[in-house]
């Protein structure tokens, strides 16, 4: 019996972290990137341009002189809202719990793998290193997208009874982007095993997505969910639950390039207009002007998303096995600060999620 070899539980957290940790680096490595935001590919080229013409973007604007201006249209803060929607939701904090807390002495280890559908056609998912920039339909994003995880959750009855805290990150296979995440989970009802009552709980967490110079992310997750315990058999226990949650989405822009391809420092030290490469305007020799094309989108407010997700828990022994599909009904939010602010296009989103571990 294979499981009798590992009978020291830490010995089989170990061999299950090594084997999710050997699958996530050989999917990443290869797909390298493809996921990473590449904000640059949300600017539409002009009219005219050809393939050869890596550096043009319509936000950009250089005259003889050498003087760069960037105006970013409607359709760009839409579409960086809206990316930013969708992105937010497949990395936001992960629910894959009941209602019921470990209790006071409980822990619990767990591997969660999600698939989590995007608007993969619409032109906001253009702002992904993936998408070829002079051929936006070379290659597309996949209608779904992939991330995987390890968490750890612990019953602490601190500051008070009925508490349950969690940490975990989480990468989206294909990028560099992890997710690093911290819930507090606090039963209201619970315990009421042989009644009619459900059990039921408030959660809070939050996810702070690292790994990307171009945005920054912040998610605000809460959410309410009831459970109900049963037993199968006399020897598993089987926890059906389903919840209501809230995403608030902060996103940050980076400071971006919008002339990659006109190296500033190269020009700056150039003395003669000759030496200047074609994507750069000759005038900005021996200045710093092609600085002036670096720009951020603005800061918008926060971007709100609705989840209503159901899913099971069943427990035998010290193993245990959650799934859960969750429903994100589409984005609907704007940004107020703005007279004709930019509004949220996300479509809705459904995930579909397995967790497992040990839980002790």
């Amino acid at each position: 019996m294979v499981l009798g070899r590992f009978r020291h539980p830490s010995r089989l957290c170990v061999l299950v972290a090594a084997l999710a940790g050997t699958v996530l680096g050989g999917e990443s490595a290869t797909q390298a990137g493809r996921y990473d935001p590449a904000l640059l590919n949300l600017c539409p080229q002009p009219s005219g341009a050809v393939a050869s013409d890596m550096d043009k973007c319509s936000w950009v604007t250089r005259d003889a002189a050498g003087n760069t201006t960037v105006t970013l249209d409607a359709d760009a803060k839409n579409h960086f809202r809206s990316l930013m929607s969708e992105l937010g939701t497949v990395l936001a904090p992960v629910l894959h719990t009941p209602a019921d807390t470990l209790g006071f002495a409980g822990f619990q280890f767990s591997i969660d793998v999600a698939s989590t559908q995007i608007s993969h056609d619409k032109p906001f998912w253009n702002g992904v290193a993936g998408v070829d920039f002079t051929n936006r339909q070379a290659w597309r994003p996949a209608s779904s997208l992939t991330t995987v995880g390890g968490f750890v959750r612990k019953g602490l009855w601190l500051p008070v009874p009925g508490l349950e805290w969690g940490v975990g990150a989480m990468n989206l296979v294909g990028s560099s982007l992890w997710s690093l995440q911290a819930y507090a989970k606090f039963a209201l009802l619970e315990g009421f095993n042989g009644w009619a009552l459900p059990s039921l709980a408030v959660r809070g967490a939050i996810a702070e997505v690292v790994g990307s110079d171009q945005v920054g992310l912040t998610i605000g997750s809460v959410d309410v969910l009831v459970s109900k315990p049963m037993s199968l058999g006399g020897t598993a226990r089987f926890e059906p639950f389903a919840g209501w949650n809230l995403l608030f989405i902060d996103a940050r822009s980076g400071v971006i390039d919008a002339t990659p391809g006109c190296d500033a420092y190269a020009v700056r030290l150039a003395s003669d207009q000759a030496q200047i490469p074609s994507q750069c305007v000759r005038a900005q020799a021996g200045t710093w002007q092609d600085l002036d094309a670096n720009f951020s989108f603005p800061k918008q407010d926060l971007i709100l998303r609705h989840r209503l997700f159901g899913g099971f828990k069943i427990k035998l022994s010290t193993l245990f096995l959650v799934g859960q599909y969750a429903l994100t009904t589409p984005g609907t939010s704007r940004d107020e600060k703005d007279p004709i602010g930019p509004r949220d296009q996300s479509g809705r989103q459904q995930s579909f999620s397995l967790a497992g571990g040990l839980d002790f």
